[in-house]
């Protein structure tokens, strides 16, 4: 069967020499590395494979300090930013409470001046009620 025309494409080729390159090369050295480092540690004696445990143990715990660090780092920011936050928000939140205490004053008065009518032809009937009791 031939190939067909679209197996000539240069994007096709592109992705063919791309997974070489990206996908398959680095997984093949990587496991002869490690083919290769099994090898040496079966191979020392006991001097170097104390020593190799000691590499290894290092390589293992070095990220989790990276990670650690990082983490210590955000931590360190954000109790920054808190304490910098603490030392700004007593004005505004004093210029926000008053802005409530105006808004709350001000509904209470148009509430007030939207029931004044209901309240005074309420106590009018109230008082010709018991006028003509």
């Amino acid at each position: 069967m031939p190939d067909s025309p679209n197996s000539e494409l240069p994007t096709l080729r592109a992705h063919k020499r791309q997974r070489f390159w990206q996908i398959l090369l680095p997984i093949v050295l990587v496991s002869l590395l490690v083919v290769v480092i099994g090898v040496f540690t079966a191979r020392a004696d006991a001097v170097h494979t104390r020593l190799w445990a000691d590499v290894a143990t290092i390589w293992l715990v070095a990220p989790l300090m990276l990670f650690a660090l990082l983490c210590m780092a955000v931590l360190g920011g954000m109790i920054y930013a808190v304490a910098r936050l603490t030392q700004i928000t007593p004005r505004y939140t004093l210029q926000a409470q008053n802005f409530a205490l105006r808004f709350t004053a001000g509904v209470k008065r148009g509430a007030d001046v939207a029931v004044k009518p209901v309240v005074l032809l309420e106590q009018a009937r109230a008082a010709l009620k018991s006028l003509f009791k």
